[in-house]
């Protein structure tokens, strides 16, 4: 008896210890699931990523439609108000995005995949690719603000004129913070600051769920 019950206390300590490592091993994958799969709080509970690029997405479609009305004021007025709320809803509350703003979704992101990266499970792809990403979303981060400046540029202005070259610009850097740009002109666009966009973040987003053996 005092045998049978000695090997089902160890077989029951031995449970005890999978259980933990396995939980311990989902750390890293639990952050990375916020990234792109699920995060609380977003428009159908989507993941960060994928927020922030419908959002970049409906902000590129507005900047546009303001660039093809440069003769029309108060089109480009209403589209860079569509654009600031893609971005930031802190800055227009209402408009066509998806209410929770590109900026906060990026920022999100980033977070999310640093924690990833810091984890005592992370692997090394995961710790890699971590940096691209990062690197890749502060690109996105940083043209979208310079967005916000021109869209503001063009409420400030009084005549068509005057707010044309911004909804031009306006247009231009939404598109970079998808696609990104090649800054050193060696005919790709890579994660390195000054080039890649939401885009390339989520091409290592991509190689971080394959190498975990992960979903979207």
């Amino acid at each position: 008896m005092r045998k049978i019950i000695s090997g089902l206390v160890s077989i029951l300590i031995a449970g005890m210890a999978f259980s933990t490592v396995a939980h311990a091993g989902n750390e890293a994958q639990a952050h990375i699931g916020h990234v792109m799969n699920s995060w609380n709080g977003t428009p159908s509970e989507q993941g960060l990523l994928p927020t922030a690029m419908k959002e970049a997405s409906i902000a590129a479609a507005h900047a546009d439609y303001a660039a093809k009305a440069t003769d029309n004021l108060a089109e480009m007025k209403l589209h860079a108000s569509h654009v600031r709320h893609a971005i930031d809803t802190a800055l227009e509350a209402g408009g066509p995005g998806i209410g929770y703003g590109l900026l906060k979704a990026a920022d999100g992101a980033s977070e999310h995949i640093t924690f990833a990266s810091k984890s005592s499970d992370a692997s090394e792809a995961v710790k890699t690719h971590t940096v691209h990403v990062v690197s890749s979303l502060n690109n996105a981060i940083a043209r979208s603000r310079l967005v916000l400046v021109e869209a503001q540029a063009i409420y400030d202005a009084t005549t068509a004129s005057e707010a044309a070259p911004h909804a031009v610009k306006m247009a231009e850097l939404t598109q970079a913070s998808i696609v990104g740009v090649d800054d050193n002109r060696d005919g790709k666009i890579s994660w390195h600051e000054g080039e890649g966009g939401l885009n390339t973040a989520d091409q290592h987003m991509a190689f971080i769920l394959d190498a975990e053996g992960m979903k979207r």
